[in-house]
């Protein structure tokens, strides 16, 4: 739909130093589907680098400025810069989903409609901070309502429908007609003061049951990190005003004073309630004293003053500005929802399945799609927007089997957790429908969601529990395990493998392999080749320890990764080149399948060789500090005994080093070999130190094959160009 077919919406966010969160509400600006908007940020006395910040979306974004801190004066800023003929407010520690403005603007069926406004998500970004309210003309709020208020619209209403501030809209008309803001309200009631005066000059305040906002709800100069409010002389002065300057005349003056003096009383009982939780000091308690002893004087003044500060001519023509077009990121097509599930996700896990997940999905959002990641969490759900992804961490709840899952004979661990995530996607298909649900093909995630059969799966090819038994022998010898999961998963995966709407292959080797392991056919209808890609984190790499030659190995230490061959050619290794120094980065806990770790057997094999210096067991190590290991290498090395893809010589590709891997399973079609690195024979050592011998003697076969390396990770495995073949991988699936 062109920008001209639909009114302009401008999008009021009022900032006050908040700098680490503003850039989030921004980017979740982006995703919007409305097509025409304008964004207004006002930005008031801010000491914590807002204006740098602004300086950078100059071109995208309008800004406005506003000396008081006082929210009132801020927001009649917004709306008298705005230009769109509806103004909708987002506070800048909160994030819209992608349908906030369609919804809002739904609600705007008749020229009575002055206002409309959506559910809030709290800081969890799972639970409700706010569905629908009401308020007295005292300022007594009710909100556990469950449904809207619309039958209380009318001029003289005692009892009213309000909004809540960061999920609100307003007709810009409508706000003009009445003042805008009063701006008595520095904070809190303020735009509850605004519905009510928008309901008694005739006009409708609409409550929707969509228009979904996640507020986080961060702490400011009002409330700390614990969302306890510690200033509370506002709270109180304005609740004294609003009631008289909207009460009088429908109460008693005495029964008004009442009523202040019950709310004041909450607040000194709410504040010695976190007094004795240890969220507010005794200091903090006397405080409130001086407050609301002031904020009685000043409430009382002011309200029975009879007059407001409003919206001026004056105002409105200082801060007049053309409309300002906001950016918004869409695909060349319709836009997809796509649902990944990982159980391991960035930056909690960032390896293997997990470090995948994450740069298909940010490559996804990149182009403009609604990407979802459903992943393990704990505590509590909990719904984050990070980096265009919309993250779900779910805590993995108990399931009752399925008729179908127990016949199948599905694990109870393994249905517990695909069934928490099939919720999750049903939740969020509430919202919009789901194109696309991919899933690992390790612990079968996405079989519940397979059985439900609502929604289109994808599985993608990684290794598989048949291809895991060749490296845990133990495993496939144990017949508990194997009776009471091994057998159930291989028939669990084979019928994955045959149902699934999609199958995501990394590689030509892992399709060939599965298929040839399950007896299944990929049809070309159901495959897609879409090779692993990553984002260019070159420049994210801490400078590592230089000097002499640099062998790297990143991976567990267990046999299918090769770790054994490395450790055997070691000791001539380094014999034969005094200045190396071989890394080796990745859990060196793990018992080898003589039952202790490699490292150990290495270390006790070795003791006392002048050598072991060099040597150096890095362990688990953070993702920065990673980059760093490939930074500094000269020569990176995983010798696995199979790899369905192999991302790890993509990650050190990006930073221009020669790789040597086997010539098995995907490796061959990530490393060319002779151009960009070298393939050894899996499981042959005395192939492995030729492969590495050879290029730590030839610094100029380092660099040649080094660049190469790295013209090969730009041309063919970075994140943009994975992103676009899985999009359209994912349109031809969505158009069968």
């Amino acid at each position: 739909m062109p920008p001209t077919a639909v009114p302009l919406f401008s999008v009021v966010i009022n900032t006050y130093n908040r700098a680490s969160s503003l850039p989030q509400t921004l980017e979740g600006l982006r995703y919007l589907n409305y097509p025409a908007v304008e964004v207004v940020v006002v930005n008031g006395p801010s000491t914590d680098g807002t204006e740098e910040l602004l300086a950078r979306w100059q071109g995208r974004i309008k800004v406005a400025r506003c000396a008081a801190r006082n929210l009132s004066v801020s927001r009649n800023v917004g709306i008298c810069a705005a230009a769109g003929e509806f103004v909708a407010f987002i506070d800048d520690d909160a994030v819209p989903e992608p349908e906030w403005l369609d919804q809002l603007l739904a609600g705007y069926d008749s020229p009575l409609v002055g206002a409309t406004g959506g559910i809030v998500y709290d800081h969890t970004g799972y639970s409700f901070q706010y569905q629908y309210s009401t308020a007295t003309r005292l300022g007594n709020a009710n909100w556990n309502l469950t449904e809207p208020a619309l039958h209380l619209c009318y001029p003289g209403a005692l009892v009213f429908p309000y909004l809540q501030g960061t999920n609100t809209s307003f007709r810009r008309s409508a706000l003009l007609e009445i003042g805008g803001f009063d701006e008595e309200y520095e904070y809190y009631l303020d735009e509850t003061d605004v519905c009510l005066r928008l309901v008694d000059a005739g006009y409708v305040v609409r409550q929707l049951p969509d228009a979904f906002v996640h507020h986080k709800f961060a702490p400011s100069d009002v409330r700390d990190a614990n969302r306890v409010t510690k200033y509370r002389y506002p709270v109180i002065k304005n609740k004294i005003y609003f009631s008289l300057v909207n009460g009088v005349g429908h109460f008693g003056l005495s029964e008004i004073i009442e009523d202040n003096a019950r709310f004041v009383a909450g607040q000194h009982a709410d504040a010695d309630h976190h007094v004795a939780g240890g969220r507010l000091s005794l200091l903090d308690k006397e405080q409130l004293a001086r407050d609301a002893d002031r904020a009685w004087r000043m409430g009382l003044a002011r309200g029975l003053s009879g007059t407001r500060e409003l919206i001026t001519g004056a105002k409105l023509a200082a801060h007049a500005a053309p409309a300002q077009p906001f950016p918004i990121v869409r695909p060349a097509g319709e836009r997809l929802t796509i649902c990944f599930l990982s159980q391991d996700y960035p930056p909690t896990h960032a390896g293997g399945i997990g470090r995948f997940t994450f740069d298909l999905a940010g490559a996804l959002a990149r182009l403009g799609h609604n990407v979802h990641v459903l992943t393990r969490g704990e505590w509590h759900h909990r719904v984050d927007f990070e980096d265009g992804v919309w993250v779900h961490r779910m805590v993995v709840g108990h399931h009752p089997l399925s008729e179908e899952a127990r016949a199948l004979g599905v694990p109870q661990r393994i249905w517990d957790h695909a069934a928490t995530m099939r919720d999750e996607v049903e939740r969020i298909a509430t919202h919009r429908p789901v194109d696309v649900v991919e899933a690992p093909i390790w612990d079968a995630e996405g079989v519940a969601i397979l059985l439900d059969r609502r929604h289109k799966v994808v599985t993608s090819l990684q290794t598989t529990l048949r291809i895991a038994l060749e490296s845990h022998p133990e495993w496939a010898q144990s017949e508990s395990f194997m009776g009471d999961f091994g057998r159930p998963m291989l028939a669990l995966e084979k019928l994955m493998f045959e149902r699934s709407h999609g199958i995501h292959a990394i590689s030509e080797a892992i399709a060939a392999r599965i298929a040839r392991d399950y007896g299944v056919e990929f049809g070309a209808d159901r495959l897609g080749l879409v090779p692993l890609g990553l984002d260019d984190r070159r420049d994210a790499a801490k400078p590592g320890e230089g000097g002499g030659l640099n062998l790297l190995f990143v991976g567990r230490l267990e046999k299918r990764k090769g770790i054994g061959e490395l450790l055997e050619v070691a000791p001539r290794l380094l014999a034969a080149h005094p200045s190396l120094t071989i890394t080796i980065v990745g859990d060196d806990t793990l018992p080898s399948e003589r039952g202790r770790p490699y490292k150990a057997e290495f270390l006790e094999a070795h003791a006392g060789e002048s050598f072991l210096d060099r040597v150096r067991f890095a362990g688990k190590v953070p993702e920065a500090a990673l980059y760093g290991h490939y930074a500094a290498c000269d020569v990176f090395v995983s010798p696995s005994h199979y790899e369905s893809f192999g991302l790890i010589f993509v990650e050190a590709m990006i930073f221009g080093k020669p790789v040597v891997g086997c010539d098995v399973g995907g490796m061959p079609e990530v490393i060319e070999d002779g151009r960009c690195g070298l393939l050894a024979k899996p499981g042959d050592a005395a192939s492995l130190h030729d492969c590495l011998d050879r290029l730590l003697r030839d610094e100029a076969l380092r660099r040649r094959l080094g660049e190469r390396a790295r013209r090969c990770f730009e041309e063919k495995f970075t994140s943009e160009r994975m992103g676009r073949s899985a999009e359209s991988f994912f349109r031809s699936l969505v158009a069968r």
